[in-house]
């Protein structure tokens, strides 16, 4: 149950609101736990719903009391601010939001399910379309909404349906025609995505097991290793890779504060210790400004600022 703190009466009223959900909820919560980069400040509230209805509850309650909400997966592409974020943070990490069932020829699970064992699953069970996302790290919801993906192809391609729950706690089915999806972008914003339903084709798992390892093996290459507190800074453009026009423009050894670029993988930023979220923002715009002057190239943030 959540701590009641001192406040203002606003903040008391919204704390006594929540208090009452009869829902698990942690404040204060440091979410440099729940990140890659291992930096930023607290969530005014915490939470992991243990099915549909108590996540039900707390979106309501937060729509009523005019509380943002956030929903953290693998937390590879966050960047929480040194303040910390004054909403209310959700995490899918329970047995109702992490179940994986195969279908012949779906795949289906929960937003909370992380991507790699997804894709195990599908290639275990000899479905192939999603063996290309095995070295992209994070959950299903994460991966889904970013529309994640590689050389081989995005997610999306293979998305058939997706249950998301809105804010006023009602759950629906969005099919195909309702969803768009381009280049790490898709249209489910408005909602958090509950659940997935992927539509794969029938191949030899022992072939679909070699080109699943090929791409781990090439994958990993191209991410540091050995070093933590990292995250990716930018989404390649087409027909190119961030990386390298980040070497091009020369942009290998900048550094703002303790958030430096890690020279090996230049679209990498590595957070020293004492780093704080303002350097990596600056950072990430000193990458940006140099590849814009040098080669005329506006990059895309791919790490979420909240």
């Amino acid at each position: 149950m959540t701590k009641r703190v001192e406040g203002t009466g606003a903040d008391e009223a919204k704390a006594a609101a929540i208090d009452e959900l009869g829902v698990a909820v942690s404040r204060g919560e440091p979410l440099a736990h729940h990140t890659w980069l291992a930096i930023g400040g607290e969530a005014a509230w915490f939470c992991e719903p243990v099915d549909v209805e108590a996540l039900a509850r707390v979106v309501r309650r937060c729509q009523q009391q005019s509380i943002p909400v956030r929903v953290i997966g693998g937390g590879s592409n966050v960047l929480v601010p040194t303040g910390g974020f004054p909403g209310m943070v959700i995490r899918l990490s329970a047995p109702a939001f992490c179940g994986i069932s195969v279908e012949q020829p779906l795949v289906r699970a929960g937003a909370g399910a992380k991507l790699v064992h997804v894709v195990s699953a599908a290639v275990q069970a000899g479905l192939a379309g999603l063996e290309m996302l095995v070295d992209i790290p994070g959950t299903v919801g994460g991966a889904v909404v970013g529309n994640a993906g590689g050389h081989g192809g995005d997610i999306g391609q293979r998305v058939r349906e997706v249950t998301v729950m809105l804010s006023d706690g009602t759950v629906e089915t969005r099919g195909r025609p309702k969803l768009a999806f381009e280049s790490r972008w898709s249209n489910l914003d408005d909602g958090l995505v509950i659940g997935c339903c992927f539509e794969l084709d029938e191949e030899d798992p022992a072939l679909l097991t070699k080109r699943m390892q090929k791409q781990w093996i090439v994958g990993r290459g191209g991410q540091p290793s050995g070093t933590r507190n990292v995250a990716m800074m930018f989404k390649d453009p087409l027909g190119t890779t961030a990386e390298a026009l980040i070497e091009q423009a020369g942009g290998r050894d900048l550094r703002a504060g303790e958030a430096a670029v890690h020279p090996p993988h230049a679209n990498y930023v590595v957070a020293g210790p004492g780093c704080s979220a303002d350097d990596v923002r600056r950072l990430v715009e000193l990458v940006r400004d140099r590849v814009r002057q040098r080669l005329g190239v506006e990059l895309t943030p791919l790490i979420q600022v909240w």
